[in-house]
C-alpha cells in the first residue's frame, strides 16, 4: 500500500484539491499538507510511494522537504512544483534528487503525465505518449527515454552548465544537439569537439586560438573553437582526455567567461555555453588525478545520463523502424522486418547501443534486397557477426566488415556456389557479384 500513497504538500487548498481528486482517479491514495514541516510528519507516520510539493511554502520549502523526505524514504519519488522563471531552483531539485517537475499553471494532462512517469506506468492517456516518438533525432518512449526528454526541456531553458553521461553508442552528441536547437541559442552555431581525436600538443591552441609568432609553427593568426562557436553551444566530448594542464585553463575560461589565446596579451569575451560528455569512468579519473576535481564540480551543475539500450529493450522495434527509414535510398521500395526478426534484436545484447543497431539494420539493408527480412536471415546475420553473447569489450564490426563477413560465411554455406549464396543472402546474382568484386573477395 505504500507505494500507492502518494503526499502532496502545497499551501494552496485548490492545488491540493486538484491533485488528490486527479491522483484518486489514478488508483492511488492520496494524503495532503498545507506545509513541509506537515508533510514530513505524514511521511514518517504512514509511509509514501510519491511525494508532490510545491516550491513554495510557509516554514520548510520544497527543497528543505525534499531533503528530509530523502532521508527518511530513500526510495520515494518526488515531483517538484515551480512557477515559470524558476527553472535554476527545478534544476537543483532534481540534482537533488526530484524525479520530474511541473510549471505552474499545469494542467491536468500534464500532472497526470508526470505521477505515470514516476510510477513507470504506461503514458496511453497523457500529452507525452501523443507525441513522436522520435524528440530532436532521439528516438524512443521507454520511460528512461521520456525522463531523459523532461531532462532536456528543463535544461535547454536556461544557461546552466550539464555533464553528460552514457556509454559509447548511446547518443551523447544527440543529446546536447537537443539541448542546443531547443534552447534560445539554436540560431547560433552548435560546435561538437571530439577531444579524444585532439592531439595532445595542439589541443590548447584549438580549443583557445593563438597568436601568430607564439610558437614554431604559428605562422598566422588561429580562432580556438571557444571563440569560434560565438554565442552558440559547445560541447566537450570525451572531456576526460583533455590533459591535466589545459584543464586548468578551461575551468578558469569557464569560471571568468573569458579567453586567452596561446601568446595573446588580453583576454577575449567567451559567449558560448559549455556542455561536456564522457564515457569514461569519470570516479576513477578524479581519483587517479587525470581529471581535475574542481573542473569536474564546475561541469557537473546538471548530471544526464543517456541510458543504454539495454535498459529501454522496448524501443529497439521503434528504432529499427526509424533507421529503416533513415537508410531507405530515394527509388528504394519500403522495407521491413517480420515480427520475429524484430524479437530477436529485442533480445539481443548491443555493446555499442543504438550506433550498433543502426549499423546492423544499414548492412542488412545492403545485403538482403528482399522487401521483408526474416528472422532465419537475421539470425544468419547475427551469428556470422558473433553479435550474440558476444563479449562487450570485443570490437564492433564495421559495417564492409560485417557485409564481407556475411557473403564469406554464405558462400561457405553454399559450398562456393554464388547463385545459392544469392539466394541465402535475399541478393540478386548481379548485385552478389558487383558486392564480391567491391570488397575484394576471391571466391
Amino acid at each position: 500500500m505504500t507505494d500507492l500513497r502518494v503526499l502532496v504538500a502545497d499551501d494552496e487548498p485548490a492545488i491540493r484539491g486538484t491533485c488528490s481528486r486527479v491522483l484518486k482517479k489514478l488508483g492511488f491514495a492520496p494524503i495532503s499538507a498545507a506545509s513541509g514541516t506537515e508533510a514530513v510528519k505524514l511521511a514518517r507516520e504512514h509511509g509514501i510511494g510519491l511525494a508532490i510539493l510545491d516550491i513554495r511554502m510557509p516554514g520548510m520549502d520544497g527543497i528543505e522537504t525534499l531533503g528530509e523526505l530523502k532521508m527518511l524514504r530513500p526510495d520515494a519519488r518526488v515531483i517538484i512544483i515551480t512557477a515559470h522563471g524558476s527553472i535554476d531552483t527545478a534544476v537543483g531539485a532534481m540534482r537533488s534528487g526530484a524525479s520530474d517537475y511541473l510549471l505552474k499553471p499545469f494542467s491536468i494532462s500534464e500532472l497526470e503525465g508526470s505521477v505515470r512517469r514516476a510510477f513507470g506506468v504506461p503514458l496511453e492517456r497523457t500529452n507525452l505518449a501523443e507525441k513522436e516518438t522520435e524528440f530532436c533525432g532521439l528516438v524512443g518512449k521507454a520511460p528512461a527515454m521520456l525522463g531523459l526528454r523532461r531532462m532536456i526541456e528543463l535544461v535547454s531553458s536556461s544557461d546552466v552548465t550539464a555533464l553528460i553521461f552514457g556509454e559509447t553508442g548511446t547518443g551523447k552528441e544527440l543529446v546536447a544537439r537537443a539541448i542546443h536547437q531547443l534552447s534560445h541559442r539554436n540560431q547560433e552555431p552548435f560546435v561538437p569537439i571530439d577531444c579524444s581525436a585532439i592531439g595532445e600538443h595542439i589541443v590548447e591552441s584549438e580549443l583557445f586560438g593563438h597568436k601568430k609568432g607564439s610558437f614554431t609553427d604559428a605562422h598566422a593568426d588561429r580562432v580556438g573553437l571557444l571563440q569560434a562557436a560565438g554565442k552558440g553551444t559547445v560541447l566537450l566530448d570525451e572531456i576526460t582526455n583533455i590533459p591535466v594542464h589545459i584543464q586548468a585553463k578551461l575551468l578558469r575560461a569557464l569560471q571568468e567567461k573569458e579567453i586567452r589565446p596561446i601568446g595573446g596579451i588580453g583576454a577575449i569575451p567567451m559567449q558560448a555555453r559549455v556542455l561536456a560528455a564522457s564515457n569514461a569512468d569519470i570516479v576513477e579519473a578524479l581519483n587517479t588525478g587525470q581529471f581535475r576535481e574542481d573542473l569536474f564540480y564546475r561541469l557537473h551543475v546538471v548530471p544526464i545520463h543517456v541510458p543504454p539500450l539495454s535498459s529501454r529493450r522496448e524501443d529497439i522495434p521503434l528504432l529499427i523502424e526509424h533507421f529503416l527509414r533513415k537508410h531507405r535510398g530515394p527509388n528504394e521500395p519500403r522495407r521491413t522486418f517480420e515480427d520475429a526478426a524484430v524479437e530477436v534484436l529485442v533480445s539481443c545484447e548491443w555493446p555499442g547501443n543504438v550506433r550498433q543497431l543502426e549499423s546492423f539494420v544499414r548492412m542488412t539493408m545492403t545485403v538482403v534486397r528482399s522487401p521483408v527480412i526474416t528472422k532465419e536471415t537475421v539470425v544468419q546475420l547475427l551469428g556470422e557477426m558473433s553479435q550474440l553473447g558476444r563479449p562487450k569489450e570485443e570490437r564492433v564490426l564495421s559495417l564492409e566488415e560485417a557485409e564481407r563477413q556475411a557473403i564469406l560465411n554464405a558462400l561457405s554455406s553454399a559450398g562456393g556456389d554464388r547463385r545459392k549464396a544469392a539466394k541465402m543472402l535475399g541478393l540478386a546474382l548481379s548485385t552478389l557479384y558487383r558486392r564480391i568484386n567491391k570488397l575484394g573477395i576471391d571466391k
